[in-house]
């Protein structure tokens, strides 16, 4: 019948729904809440995350050193260029050698420094890693211990839907909109598969292979617009599904999310001390549960521990004085004046044509007779032979 299906295409759900099942019991909660408790890495993140960025801003240092030790160098080498000439002169020989060896020394203690810098910086990077290293050994021993919890809560859920006297009652208040022209039976009628289908999608403990054992209306009303609002009680045949899998990783933190980097540079990106790439956006997958992440960008650190539930995106910003070093600068090129210029006639041309000309009708400038230029170089050969043509011949 057509109203029925105009009232099916309409059909509204909205459901609550009572689960005589648990995915996980109280006692499973308890020994969740330990086993985070026991292998919280709150503290040992914050502490290398944060040794990190001043190891990262001690980099930066570092760096500033070795260019300076180059630029000393520079200045060495043009004083030894000078130096014969200023041996054969005999001026101010004392002064120069004095300038010299003042600059030799400078170097010799910036080299010094750098390669006490660079053996420290080494040691202290070493040191951090090892804290990383520990927090990726408590959090692997702990995925080891949620691993185990749900080995037994996978095997209690399958022993509880497998029992033979175990029933699946699900509870549901909805409305759906029917048909003017339609009772509150027929309605209903034309609903059930629908509300069959989306109580088995919903039910973590449903599937397919779910038999329905009972489907029962206990109230409905419908008023003069067709707003049909129910209770109906169900009973299935529950029965182990990925549903079930899914909705205990997540809640054991097993599962990984997708995380976002995004910065208005072009930044260093660090998670849990392992640089991942360089970029204004990174993609990166991680476990569920705390992450230490890192932005580096020139001399400048943001950092944070997040705990991250699901997919998300972190921002971490810069001074807008650090954008100018990621703008590309385009070679100057020389802007000449365009004019707009009329290649004449040969004037024998003009004297035979005067009277042929004054019968014909003016051309525009999107003809043909005559040729504009705006001051622009040909680009090809047969520009080039077509500028210095004369307009006769095209004609």
């Amino acid at each position: 019948m057509r109203y029925s299906q105009v009232a099916f295409i309409l059909l509204c759900f909205y459901a609550s729904s009572s689960f005589g099942l648990e995915v996980i019991s109280s006692s499973e909660t308890q020994k969740l809440q330990e086993i985070e408790q026991k292998y919280n890495i709150d503290s040992l993140l914050i502490s290398a995350n944060d040794k990190l960025s001043t190891h990262k801003k001690k980099e930066s240092d570092y760096y500033a050193l070795s260019v300076e030790i180059k630029s000393k160098q520079t200045e060495y080498e043009h004083l030894v260029s000078k130096l014969p000439t200023r041996i054969l002169s005999r001026s101010n020989l004392d002064s120069f050698y004095k300038e010299l060896e003042t600059l030799v020394l400078k170097i010799d203690q910036l080299e010094t420094k750098y390669d006490i810098d660079g053996k420290s910086l080494k040691r202290e990077y070493k040191s951090i890693m090892a804290e990383y290293d520990v927090i990726n050994n408590t959090r692997t021993n702990k995925d080891e211990q949620l691993a185990a919890l749900k080995s037994e809560i996978t095997k209690r859920v399958i022993a509880d839907v497998s029992k033979p006297d175990t029933v699946q009652s699900v509870d549901l208040d909805g409305s759906t909109l029917c048909s003017k022209f339609q009772s509150i039976n027929d309605c209903l009628k034309d609903s059930e598969s629908y509300i069959v289908t989306n109580t088995i999608k919903t039910d973590p403990f449903l599937n397919e292979r779910s038999v329905l054992l009972s489907y029962d209306v206990v109230d409905a009303s419908m008023n003069m617009s067709g707003n049909l609002n129910y209770k109906i009680k169900m009973a299935f045949k529950p029965s182990y599904n990925s549903k079930i899998d899914s909705l205990i990783n997540e809640q054991l933190g097993l599962k990984s999310a997708m995380i976002t980097l995004v910065s208005n540079v072009a930044a260093d990106w660090f998670v849990d001390g392992i640089k991942i790439g360089t970029g204004r956006e990174l993609f990166h997958e991680v476990p569920l549960g705390q992450h230490g992440i890192l932005a580096s960008y020139q001399s400048e650190d943001k950092s944070s521990v997040e705990f991250i539930q699901g997919n998300g995106v972190f921002s971490y910003n810069f001074n807008n004085t650090a954008q100018n070093n990621d703008m590309v600068t385009l070679p100057k090129s020389d802007h000449k004046k365009q004019t707009m210029k009329m290649k004449p006639k040969p004037t024998d041309m003009l004297n035979s044509n005067v009277n042929a000309s004054t019968n014909k009708p003016k051309k525009s400038m999107q003809d043909k007779g005559y040729e504009y230029f705006m001051g622009i170089e040909p680009a090809t050969a047969e520009q080039k032979e077509s500028f210095d043509s004369s307009p006769s011949a095209k004609l």
